[in-house]
């Protein structure tokens, strides 16, 4: 059986290890303030006083603290040989922090794996899981079935460290954009006075809307083809601009919505006002 450790046990970390004992698996667990491994130790894994040790005690060190800046001065101050040993960082950076901690893995002589968890700790384990990882195909064919206890829809998008970091980016953008959609709209329905219960009761229906923006995308997107337009991106601009006139003329916030239509408006003056609004991936690419 593969000996496993998690470093760093915070609430995402524990509930990784927690995950992995669970399933049977041999965990050695270390974190910078011991108390926070006393219900692992109780749950069976072996609890070390140093980052050294459970390296040395594992073939597979999870990494989970807050970032790849951080997991390079970690790793960077272990003094145990890695080479032949597998570490897969779970904490978030951009892609020159995953390029230095991948050159350092490499100096010393260890594979790597990086992982994007899209789940909250109490989710880790539940088979509608991700955990998108990348690394070396040799390290996510022998360890691969471990991600997957984690998260049963885990998956591995490649070699190149840049590609989670872009990931990452590209995802939390569709949640923050829901999520900034809202608040703007809640913004202009106040300076109009209505009660921010009747908004919010309302966006529920707006999230089958939302499910066809991800059917059209999901159509469209992949194979280019943004022809035969139910709604074409030009009616989108036209309902853009109305709303942009209801921000400004209420004197809400409108930087979001103005973005918008701006990014669909040069898209429509340079000649795609008949495709889908999706042509703007391919539009804004250059």
């Amino acid at each position: 059986m593969t000996n496993l450790a998690v470093l760093g046990l915070g609430s995402m970390g524990s509930a990784l290890a927690h995950c992995l004992l669970e399933a049977g698996h041999n965990i050695s667990v270390w974190n910078r303030t011991p108390d926070k491994a006393e219900g692992l130790a109780k749950a069976g894994a072996k609890v070390f006083d140093s980052a050294d040790e459970a390296v040395a005690a594992s073939d597979f060190t999870i990494v989970c603290i807050k970032s790849h800046r951080e997991t390079v001065e970690l790793v960077g101050g272990l003094s145990v040989p890695l080479t032949g040993k597998t570490i897969c960082d779970m904490s978030t950076g951009d892609t020159s922090d995953a390029d230095a901690l991948v050159a350092m893995l490499a100096e010393r002589g260890a594979d790597y794996m990086l992982g994007m968890i899209n789940a909250y700790p109490s989710g880790v384990g539940e088979n509608d899981v991700t955990i998108l990882t990348v690394g070396s195909a040799d390290a996510w064919d022998q360890y691969g079935d471990i991600i997957r206890t984690l998260g049963g829809k885990s998956a591995y998008v490649g070699k190149q460290p840049a590609a989670l970091a872009a990931l990452f980016a590209g995802l939390f953008t569709v949640r923050q954009g829901f999520m900034f959609g809202m608040i703007y709209g809640a913004l202009v329905c106040q300076k109009t006075g209505i009660p921010m219960k009747v908004f919010s009761d309302q966006i529920p229906a707006t999230l089958k809307l939302v499910n066809d923006y991800y059917d059209l995308f999901a159509k469209t997107v992949p194979a280019e083809n943004y022809d035969n337009a139910e709604a074409s991106l030009k009616i989108y601009a036209l309902a853009q601009e109305d709303a942009l006139k209801t921000f400004q003329s209420l004197d809400a916030p409108a930087e979001f919505i103005q973005l918008i239509y701006e990014r669909t408006k040069t898209a429509w003056d340079e000649g795609l006002g008949e495709k889908q609004l999706t042509a703007l991936v391919k539009h804004m690419a250059g």
